[in-house]
C-alpha cells in the first residue's frame, strides 16, 4: 500500500515563498527556475511542485503575498505611531522605507512589472479600506477635511495611490523623496484660513 500523501502545510508553503524571494532578489524573474527556489528554500522539487503546480503559480502567490506584506508592514507602523498627528507622516515615511528596502520586490518590478500591476490592483482596495480605518478620526480633522475642500474618504483614496506611486516609480534620492513626503504632511495640516496678507482694495 502505497504512503499517504501528507496534507499541504502552511508553514512548508511560507517556507516556500520565502525562498522563492530570496531567489527572485538574487536572480531576477526572467531567469528564475525552479531548481533556484528549491535551494533557497532548502526543499525538494517534489515538494515545492505539490504546493506550486508551475513557476507562474509561484510568482503570482509570490507576487500577492509581497503585496500583502508591504501594506502590512506600512499599515503596522501607523498603528504604532506615538500621536494621531504623527500617524499620517509615519505610514507615508514607512512607505518609502519598505519601498527602498525590499530588494525582492525592486527586482520583481523590473524583470515582470506586469505581475506585479496585477498583484497591487488584487490588494488596492484592501490597503484603501484598512488605511481609512487607521488614519480614521486623524484624516477628519485635517484642514482640507475641515474645510469641505475634500472628504476622508477620498484623502484616503489619494494617499494610498501615493504610496503605490512610491513603489512604482521611487525617486532616485531617497532624500528628496523624504522631505518631499514631509512636506505634504505639513501641506495637509497647515491652517491656511487667516486673512490674506495682500493689501485689500477699497
Amino acid at each position: 500500500m502505497a504512503d499517504a500523501i501528507p496534507e499541504p502545510s502552511p508553514a512548508t508553503r511560507e517556507r516556500i515563498l520565502e525562498g522563492a524571494r530570496e531567489a527572485v532578489a538574487l536572480h531576477g524573474v526572467a531567469k528564475l527556475g525552479m531548481a533556484d527556489v528549491c535551494a533557497s528554500a532548502g526543499l525538494s522539487r517534489g515538494t515545492l511542485y505539490r504546493y506550486f503546480g508551475s513557476r507562474e503559480a509561484l510568482l503570482l502567490a509570490l507576487s500577492r503575498r509581497e503585496a500583502e506584506r508591504f501594506r502590512d508592514h506600512v499599515l503596522a507602523a501607523a498603528r504604532e505611531a506615538a500621536t494621531s498627528e504623527a500617524r499620517l507622516a509615519v505610514l507615508l515615511a514607512s512607505a518609502m522605507q519598505e519601498v527602498q528596502a525590499h530588494r525582492a520586490l525592486q527586482r520583481l518590478l523590473e524583470s515582470d512589472p506586469a505581475r506585479v500591476l496585477a498583484a497591487i490592483r488584487s490588494q488596492f482596495a484592501a490597503l484603501r479600506g484598512q488605511l481609512r480605518e487607521i488614519l480614521g478620526g486623524d484624516l477628519e480633522r485635517l484642514t482640507p477635511v475641515e474645510r469641505g475642500l475634500v472628504d476622508a474618504d477620498q484623502l484616503a483614496d489619494w494617499i494610498t495611490r501615493l504610496l503605490v506611486t512610491y513603489y512604482l516609480v521611487p525617486d532616485d534620492e531617497p532624500d528628496r523623496m523624504q522631505s518631499g513626503l514631509a512636506a505634504m504632511h505639513r501641506m495637509l495640516g497647515a491652517d491656511d484660513s487667516a486673512p490674506d496678507a495682500s493689501p485689500e482694495t477699497s
